[in-house]
């Protein structure tokens, strides 16, 4: 399989998610980045498998989104307060 374009990784997501470690995931590129740092017990859940899938099927970005911010969830890593105070202001 050849690597994702440059373009492709600058992809925004369709809304930015903030992770409990003060990260925010904006672009597809970042959604790689993070997910490649993930240890092994998270990378291997079914919700970021399911991502990582997406993304390499190049689906639509607001599909890719509502998975990454399930897998954050599910993981407790996504950051509501800051996610809640974004979508208020």
């Amino acid at each position: 399989m050849s690597p994702l374009p440059p373009r492709y990784l600058a992809t925004k997501i369709t809304e930015p998610l903030p992770t409990t470690d003060g990260g925010t995931l904006r672009t597809i590129g970042d959604a790689i980045a993070y997910m490649t740092g993930l240890p092994k017990h998270r990378e291997t859940k079914n919700a970021w498998q399911h991502a990582a899938k997406l993304i390499l099927a190049r689906e639509p970005v607001a599909a890719i989104t509502r998975q990454l911010s399930l897998a954050l969830f599910m993981d407790a890593k996504l950051d509501l307060k800051r996610a809640r105070a974004k979508t208020t202001a």
